[in-house]
């Protein structure tokens, strides 16, 4: 090897350091669920009580990278110290090389796709150190590592921040609806008012409100579209001139079903092609599948529902697309977006966990099951005004998610030119300097 390139094995340490469960205090646990497929992040984590065999113990800024089946492109930067499973690497840089520079260089497709050409087994493919620290690359001076981890760094800082933005704006949606369709709060209030006895499955709510008049903050004009008392219905208490109802009457159900699969490509050619995935839709973008001969269609800001294993997965859909085995879409017969959304996730999920235990040996719920599950149909005027309060905060959300869609984009084809050294990066000292 000439002295122009450097090794992977050379630039990388794998680290070993092996630790029971009992004996990590708490610490959080990464497991290859919790890295997202393709997209450089964590879907969450969990604890080392939830496990109970030998782990990997990590530092923050460590690099993990899923070794089981390579190719989806499981790696992350570790957010904080932890445990992770043994079917992840968990790598850090040598004297003389960037760890953020390595990051992006085991991120790179051509790294991935040599990972996974000198992979072990056939079901289970396994990543082999030896053979990946035989991988490549130009070497590449520290200071000019360190501009381009920056570069790259400062896309998915910004990618970040708009999925925490996000976070955000959908709580703020999801308290509103449960304030509204759950807590009924409104209802408590006005029923406060009018001397209205107040079930006790809302005596919580009503003490706070007695404690608190003015907390519910919702003006006197809005206030008076709620009704001021509770009657008894099969759901339990409901405010008055509200219904108990069923899936079937309140929404417009689309079961998916997969098309032939000599239909499916990765192309672009025909409409976008979704099973029963967590990451469908919009809010957790999946990797590029289309259809050109699609049988059942969501259409764009439908809810999809995961209707197979798992059952209860919940997502939007980003566009018009074809849904297959799996999955199924939902809105609300008034054409509300956002109404159905949040209704599926504060409602329609806690109904669908028992057929996430029951039914197939993966779990299922068919047609008729989501349409005979119970309901409850407020009035439309309700239903709109929340539409018209949630639907700018929906559009935010979509916004961000777009805007980080392309900046995914951009730092995908950024990092291959500059990890390669076939895009140089001029100015490093104005960059790091810069970056302090």
């Amino acid at each position: 090897m000439g002295d122009d390139q450097v090794a992977f094995g050379r630039a990388a340490e794998l680290v070993r350091d092996i630790v029971q469960p009992s004996e990590a205090h708490g610490l959080p646990y990464i497991g290859l669920e919790h890295i997202e497929q393709e997209t450089l992040k964590l879907t969450g984590w969990g604890s080392a009580s939830d496990v109970s065999s030998a782990k990997f113990r990590f530092r923050k800024g460590d690099i993990l990278l899923g070794k089981l089946r390579p190719y989806f492109r499981k790696v992350v930067r570790a957010p904080f110290d932890g445990i992770c499973s043994t079917d992840i690497w968990v790598v850090r840089a040598k004297n003389g090389f960037d760890q953020g520079y390595l990051f992006y260089w085991m991120a790179a497709k051509d790294f991935v796709d040599f990972a996974s050409g000198g992979s072990e087994g056939t079901r289970m493919p396994r990543a082999k150190w030896e053979y990946v620290a035989r991988f490549t690359r130009p070497r590449i001076s520290l200071p000019e590592q360190r501009a381009i981890a920056h570069i790259l760094g400062t896309l998915d800082d910004k990618i970040e921040l708009n999925r925490r933005m996000n976070e955000t704006l959908e709580a703020m949606a999801q308290a509103l609806f449960k304030s509204w369709f759950v807590d009924f709060d409104p209802v408590v209030v006005n029923a406060i008012k009018a001397g209205n006895p107040i079930p006790e499955k809302f005596a919580d709510r009503a003490a706070h409100y007695h404690d608190n008049p003015d907390a519910l903050g919702l003006p006197e004009d809005l206030l008076r579209l709620f009704p001021a008392r509770f009657v008894d219905s099969e759901l339990g208490p409901i405010p008055e001139g509200w219904e108990a109802t069923t899936i079937g009457s309140e929404f417009d159900l689309t079961m998916g079903q997969s098309p032939p699969g000599s239909t499916y490509n990765e192309e672009g050619k025909g409409l976008p092609f979704f099973q029963g995935r967590r990451d469908f839709g919009f809010r957790y973008p999946s990797s590029r599948v289309y259809c050109t001969a699609p049988t059942r269609i969501a259409h764009t800001g439908n809810t999809l529902v995961s209707v197979r294993a798992p059952v209860g997965d919940i997502n939007m859909a980003y566009e018009t697309c074809c849904i297959g085995r799996g999955v199924a879409a939902l809105r609300h017969k008034s054409g509300s977006r956002s109404y159905t959304y949040y209704y599926a996730i504060l409602v329609l999920a806690e109904q669908l966990k028992i057929y996430g235990a029951e039914g197939t040996v993966f779990g299922a719920i068919n047609k008729k099951q989501f349409q005979n599950l119970s309901s409850i149909s407020p009035r439309p005027d309700i239903i709109s005004l929340f539409e018209k309060l949630a639907y700018p905060i929906d559009e935010n959300i979509l916004s961000f998610e777009e805007e980080s869609r392309t900046l995914a984009a951009l730092r995908d084809t950024l990092l291959p030119k500059l990890i390669s050294g076939e895009l140089r990066v001029p100015n490093v000292e104005k960059i790091l300097e810069d970056a302090q």
